[in-house]
Formats: structure tokens, C-alpha cells, sequence
């Protein structure tokens, strides 16, 4: 009986490794009638596009908000200071930030959507601002889906990239600007095929297991910001898979 159970359990965790492991390589997307309609194409491992809406992550309410943001001193500042603050630091505390405003609320259709083996929940929750030319440097994706939106301001600008081609691109600890590489500091540059998308405010999109992204905020000045924000889906395989991953970066 023992032996049957282990053998059962093999079997389930070589089905999820082969899921989790499967993706598409061609540059295609899946659109929803709405956030109520992922679950039926979230398992296609095509980046998804959804429009959710506004969200209150967004200067006319952040300006007047009793939310306390964490600075890299560990000092807490109000939030009304901080926008102001220029250079502004990055948020430590982006997921508090997050439960603050509730935002796991309005991406409650995402979590609904999940396949049935997968964790429920959002997980690594954040927010930011990206100054007007700002990026968020090239990233994989280690979990089921990471979603990335756009809540006021400027559009973003995604630059995606299948893994196929990340033998071809820098893979340190430190995330690159895959809009300046060359080939002088990336010579098989040249081979990568990627695509961009333009993510308007009210706008998100989901991007499967294994595939690369940046973020580049449109615009040219401190005076254009464009409103972030990140969440994940993960599988108990994924998750363990992701924790292994940061150890090792460590």
C-alpha cells in the first residue's frame, strides 16, 4: 500500500514537472472579455492581456492616503512625503503597501482563475513608481503566471523574450536593460527574437513559466511616471522551485 501511494505520488509530481516545464515558443496572446474569464485560457502558456480597471494605486488617492512607505534606511515616511522625495527610493515595503489598499481585492478574478493545483492566493505582491525612460531590468519568470500591470500615469513598456533565447542574454545576479545591450557587452544579441507590448493604464498582463521581461515607463523626464504593479501565481512546484532559486543567489 505504501509502495502504491509513492508510485501515485511520483506520477503526480513528474505530470506537474512536465506542466510546469511545457511552454509555447512562438510570440502569441490570449485576450479575455474580462478578468471573470481567465480561468479559460490561463492554463494556454500564452501571456494573457486583461483589463481590469482602476485600482488605488494611483496619485489622487496616494496623495491623500495615511499609508507609510519603507526607505532603504528603514525609516518609514508618509507616503504624501515620499512622492515628493527626488530621488524617490524604492518601496521596502510594497507588499504592506499592497494589503493597505486592499489589492488583492480587485485582483480577486485572478486568483479565481488559478488552475485547481496551483496555490490560491497572490503571492509577492508590490507596487512602484518608474520615472519617465525608468526600467525595471530583464526578470524570469519562476512562478505559474506573474502579472504585470499599469495603474495610472504613462503606459509601460514590456520587452518580453521567450527562454528559448536566454542562453543569448546576460544571466547574472544583477537584472540587465535589455534596451542597451549591444553587441560590444552581448555578442549573440543579434539571435534573440523578442517582442514588446505597450500595457496602458487599467491594463495587466500575464506572463507564463519561464519567460523574460523588463519594464520600461514611457516618456523622457521625472515630470512622466508610470504606476506599477506586480503579483504572482505559484504552484506548490513553482513556489519550491523559486525558493531554491533565491537561495542559491544568496
Amino acid at each position: 500500500m505504501v509502495w502504491a501511494l509513492l508510485l501515485l505520488l511520483g506520477v503526480v509530481i513528474a505530470v506537474h514537472w512536465f506542466e510546469h516545464q511545457r511552454s509555447i515558443q512562438e510570440y502569441t496572446f490570449a485576450q479575455t472579455a474580462g478578468p471573470g474569464e481567465i480561468g479559460e485560457v490561463i492554463g494556454e502558456k500564452t501571456p494573457i492581456v486583461v483589463e481590469v480597471g482602476p485600482f488605488p494605486w494611483r496619485p489622487e488617492i496616494a496623495s491623500t492616503a495615511t499609508w507609510n512607505v519603507t526607505i532603504e534606511d528603514g525609516a518609514d515616511v508618509p507616503i504624501s512625503e515620499w512622492l515628493g522625495m527626488n530621488p524617490r527610493p524604492e518601496p521596502l515595503n510594497g507588499m504592506q503597501l499592497c494589503g493597505e489598499m486592499g489589492l488583492e481585492h480587485g485582483l480577486a478574478d485572478i486568483d479565481n482563475g488559478r488552475r485547481w493545483w496551483w496555490m490560491s492566493g497572490l503571492h509577492d505582491m508590490n507596487v512602484g513608481i518608474l520615472n519617465g525612460g525608468g526600467v525595471l531590468g530583464l526578470t524570469w519568470v519562476g512562478a505559474e503566471r506573474q502579472w504585470v500591470g499599469c495603474s495610472a500615469g504613462e503606459p509601460l513598456t514590456l520587452w518580453l523574450v521567450h527562454s528559448r533565447y536566454r542562453r543569448y542574454l546576460p544571466d547574472g545576479k544583477a537584472p540587465v536593460n535589455p534596451w542597451s545591450l549591444t553587441v560590444a557587452d552581448t555578442p549573440w544579441i543579434g539571435r534573440v527574437q523578442y517582442i514588446e507590448v505597450r500595457v496602458r493604464p487599467g491594463w495587466c498582463i500575464g506572463l507564463p513559466a519561464h519567460w523574460g521581461f523588463a519594464v520600461k515607463a514611457e516618456g523622457d523626464s521625472a515630470e512622466k511616471t508610470s504606476w506599477w504593479w506586480m503579483t504572482r501565481q505559484h504552484s506548490p512546484l513553482s513556489w519550491g522551485l523559486q525558493q531554491l532559486e533565491e537561495d542559491g543567489k544568496r
